[in-house]
């Protein structure tokens, strides 16, 4: 996880003295989050009107917060947390960040985390969520969005999610994307083994 705020800042406050943060409220957030720790900021609403130059690093920042607190109980190898908690804030605010500055950071970010948390949500939330994540990952860096195209293929091919044969394409698109050798290829090859016409074998 990539800190996000350095590559937003360029030109986003240009001018902005930092005296304006007494007078401007959602600088003055963004001045009290620089040095504030995750748990502070994840807590703490967003504060921005629509259109002020700092809405975005807020939406950022606390993306950033909410997914360090989900991941720091993360098991050695795990992709994922073993629960829920932090993953729809980092989820939303990714979105919103990137909904005001495109980049393929925020993309990143909010793959990673609607991937992770639809392994925590009944099979139609679970299906919407990966339908997001793909949506987000094709805005992701190149040497990361096969990757999440492989995990989201993973979770819309579960049996009970969708047909057969539309479980089957995805899970071949999915493959096919995977980064060769990955826990997802393989993964995803298995899958299709166990889908009925399917044809292949892991």
């Amino acid at each position: 996880m990539r800190p996000i705020l350095p590559l937003l800042a360029a030109g986003a406050l240009a001018g902005c003295a930092p005296a304006a943060a007494l007078l401007d409220p959602p600088l003055a957030q963004l001045a009290r989050w620089e040095s504030a720790p995750p748990e502070v900021i994840a807590a703490e609403p967003v504060s921005c009107p629509a259109g002020h130059a700092a809405c975005a690093r807020l939406h950022a920042r606390r993306a950033e917060a909410c997914l360090t607190l989900a991941f720091r109980d993360r098991a050695p190898g795990a992709a994922c947390p073993g629960s829920e908690a932090h993953l729809a804030c980092a989820a939303e605010h990714y979105a919103a960040a990137r909904a005001l500055r495109p980049h393929p950071a925020l993309a990143d970010g909010e793959a990673q985390a609607r991937l992770c948390r639809a392994a925590f949500l009944p099979p139609a939330e679970a299906a919407a969520e990966a339908r997001r994540a793909l949506e987000a990952a094709a805005a992701a860096p190149p040497e990361r969005a096969g990757r999440w195209r492989a995990r989201a293929a993973l979770v819309l091919s579960r049996p009970g999610i969708g047909k057969e044969a539309e479980s089957c394409a995805l899970a071949r698109a999915g493959r096919a994307a995977a980064p060769p050798g990955s826990p997802e290829a393989a993964d995803l090859a298995r899958r299709i083994a166990s889908l009925p016409g399917c044809g292949d074998t892991p």
